[in-house]
């Protein structure tokens, strides 16, 4: 099903139903998407370069363009290498093809995003899930469904979607450890969003950077749109020989990689803005956990907003719209059962706005 139809006016804006209303909504947590510097960058590249790059990049379609995306994102994340693709999607499955026959067990969080749980059908390999967020239940499940010589992979969203939990990744490495096993973690809301430097969030748990994978994406915390994933050369020269998915996908649009390399220089320069967001984002958790809602103890800026029944909601949602504030309800996998309102705020978010959110909502409690 579909989500309403809207019309984005600026970074903050959006037209519904012929009504201009603030939007804290969505997942570009900096608002890049709309960024002068960004839409700057696509119109002059697609001047310079047109769209398409004609083909795949094994084929005739390897732009230059690709390459130094992949170094801007090799240099943000502190890694050697790089490779960019078209969806953050494809991440998941990507990776997985590039290494899937290094493994004997799939171990997933059983409330995982679905392009993990996609990705982990395709190899016929045993998947066992665990319960949510439970390095127990993982430590258990690995002791019962692996024997000597089992190689395990693990797999967890960094940033869960729905409410901004942060897993214990530290936890989880040091159990994998014990299995001859490693982590791969969906860094999609963690990217240029949490960690000191935005690293994501095997940053904020001060993982060991030989304990795990990471994969991503370029249209949230780059406000951009593409997938991506970072590692050593030896990860990334696997993914290029091994990948169908990547070597037989035309490249991503050239003004869109034009765009991801100047939000990644951006954010590069400012930093400030990713860490000033997380510090706004705890103090506006700490009031909505005043109020009576479960907030989890995560800079992800993602606020999970129920009144855990339909008509309270419904209410909610007319009250919102009163005070001329999108209402972002989901009712998505991951999502509290019968859906949520799922706020965020961004690094254009003033003060007013979020006043003018918090005082909505407690008027409807």
């Amino acid at each position: 099903m579909l989500g309403p139809e809207v019309e984005f006016l600026n970074r903050d804006y959006l037209v519904h139903d012929g009504k201009k209303l603030l939007y804290l909504g969505g997942i570009d947590y900096h608002r890049m998407s709309n960024h002068p510097l960004i839409i700057d960058t696509v119109r002059e590249a697609t001047q310079k370069y047109g769209i398409n790059p004609t083909g795949s990049r094994t084929t005739t379609g390897n732009h230059i363009i690709y390459k130094k995306l992949e170094n801007k994102i090799a240099e943000f994340f502190g890694a050697a290498a790089a490779a960019v693709f078209t969806s953050g999607y494809l991440s998941n499955i990507i990776l997985l093809q590039a290494i899937a026959d290094e493994y004997d067990i799939f171990f997933i969080d059983e409330v995982s995003h679905s392009s993990i749980a996609d990705a982990v059908k395709q190899f016929g390999k045993k998947i066992i899930k665990f319960k949510f967020l439970d390095a127990q239940d993982l430590s258990e499940k690995l002791e019962a469904n692996t024997s000597g010589g089992s190689r395990v992979l693990v797999m967890t969203d960094g940033v869960f979607p729905a409410r901004g939990d942060i897993p214990p990744l530290e936890d989880y490495a040091e159990i994998v450890s014990k299995y001859n096993g490693k982590l791969m973690i969906d860094d999609a809301h963690a990217m240029a969003v949490v960690g000191e430097t935005g690293k994501g969030s095997w940053e904020v748990k001060g993982l060991n950077r030989n304990s795990f994978f990471q994969t991503g994406t370029l249209s949230k915390g780059f406000g951009t749109l593409g997938g991506l994933i970072q590692g050593d050369s030896d990860l990334i020269d696997k993914i290029h020989k091994k990948s169908l998915a990547f070597s037989g996908s035309t490249g991503l649009a050239l003004p869109l990689a034009a765009a991801a390399i100047k939000s990644i220089s951006y954010l590069t320069e400012n930093r400030k803005l990713i860490t000033d967001l997380q510090e706004r984002t705890i103090i506006l958790k700490k009031r909505f956990a005043d109020m009576g809602f479960v907030m989890p103890n995560s800079p992800a800026p993602i606020f999970s907003i129920t009144l855990n029944d339909e008509l309270k909601n419904k209410k909610l949602e007319h009250t919102l719209l009163n005070r001329g504030i999108y209402p972002p309800f989901i009712n998505y996998p991951g999502a509290p059962p019968g859906g949520h309102f799922r706020f965020i705020i961004t690094s254009s978010t003033t003060e007013l706005q979020i006043e003018l959110l918090v005082e909505a909502i407690s008027s409807a409690i």
